[in-house]
């Protein structure tokens, strides 16, 4: 993920902290974090309780705050935003945002579809 979409992120009034994470980093129990490192712990837990549960996305509140984690097996991205801000409006656009690959990354290959069985009976 490029820094500077999250940086595009974290520079919202409002916006606390973003972080970012790839599979490959996952693997490697690395991610990219910009903002307040007090709120890490809490986007680490919110991004595994999304994994436990098998939601695309989960949103945890935590006092006058909100932390949204979104994402799938390839890709997940957290946001720590103050509740009632609004910068809320916005914030599930920004996480949209950060999940779309970029137009230069390789994209995946696309299924094979099985072949379908010849529909003449052989005699």
């Amino acid at each position: 993920m490029a820094i500077s979409k999250i940086e595009r992120v974290l520079r919202h009034d409002g916006i606390v902290a973003v972080f970012d994470q790839t599979a490959e980093q996952a693997q490697r129990g690395d991610a990219t974090w910009m903002g307040d490192e007090r709120w890490r712990p809490v986007v680490l837990q919110a991004a595994k309780l999304r994994h436990i549960a098998q939601e695309p996305s989960v949103r945890v509140l935590v006092g006058e705050h909100a932390v949204l984690v979104s994402g799938d097996d390839r890709h997940v991205v957290g946001v720590v935003f103050i509740k009632g801000h609004p910068v809320v409006k916005s914030v599930v656009r920004m996480v949209r945002q950060l999940l779309r690959q970029p137009s230069n990354a390789p994209q995946p290959a696309p299924n094979p579809q099985p072949s379908q069985p010849d529909p003449t009976p052989s005699i």
